[in-house]
C-alpha cells in the first residue's frame, strides 16, 4: 500500500494518509474518497492472495476497499472494490479466532483467488460468501486512473 501510496504522490493525485495501525496505512484519502487499505503478497502454488479483517471494521464507513498486490517485490494487482459490496460480502462470513488457545484475535478471512482470469473473493466461515471481483482488478496505472476519474 505505501509503494502504491507514494507513487500516487508522485504523479499528483490528490491524496493524503488518514489512519495508521502499527505502522500499517489502514486508511487513505484518495481525491476526497476514503479508502480502506490492505497489502496482500501472492501465493503461487494456490494462485491466491490471503488477508484478514478485524470484525471492528464492519462499524467504519467510507468508499472503497483498496488491496495491492504482488508476485515478489512486483506491484500488480491492484483490486478497488466498492465499500459496501466488500463488507457486505464479508459479514456473511464469520470471524476466526487466528491465534492459538489461549489467546484470541478474530478475524475475518478471505482470499482472492485467480482462477483462468477470473478473480474471485471467498470468505471464510459462515455462509462462505464468494465475489466475482474482476470488475473491480487493475494494473497500476489502471486503478491510478479509476481514482482520478471519480
Amino acid at each position: 500500500v505505501k509503494e502504491f501510496y507514494y507513487l500516487a504522490e508522485s504523479k499528483g493525485t490528490q491524496c493524503r494518509i488518514e489512519h495508521t495501525s502499527r505502522g500499517w496505512i489502514e486508511t487513505i484519502n484518495f481525491v476526497e474518497k476514503k479508502y480502506y487499505t490492505k497489502s496482500v503478497t501472492y501465493k503461487l502454488s494456490r494462485r491466491q492472495f490471503f488477508l484478514g479483517v478485524d470484525p471492528s471494521k464492519l462499524t467504519d464507513t467510507g468508499d472503497f476497499v483498496l488491496i495491492c498486490g504482488g508476485k515478489g517485490n512486483d506491484l500488480s494487482n491492484i483490486f478497488i472494490i466498492p465499500w459496501s459490496v466488500f463488507f457486505v460480502t464479508l459479514e456473511k462470513g464469520r470471524p476466526i479466532n487466528t491465534y492459538k488457545p489461549p489467546k484470541e484475535y478474530f478475524q475475518y478471512k478471505l482470499y482472492l483467488r485467480d482462477r483462468e482470469g477470473l478473480w474471485l473473493m471467498s470468505v471464510q466461515g459462515g455462509d462462505r460468501p464468494t465475489l466475482d471481483v474482476s470488475q473491480w482488478h487493475y494494473n497500476v496505472d489502471e486503478a491510478l486512473a479509476f481514482i482520478n476519474s471519480i
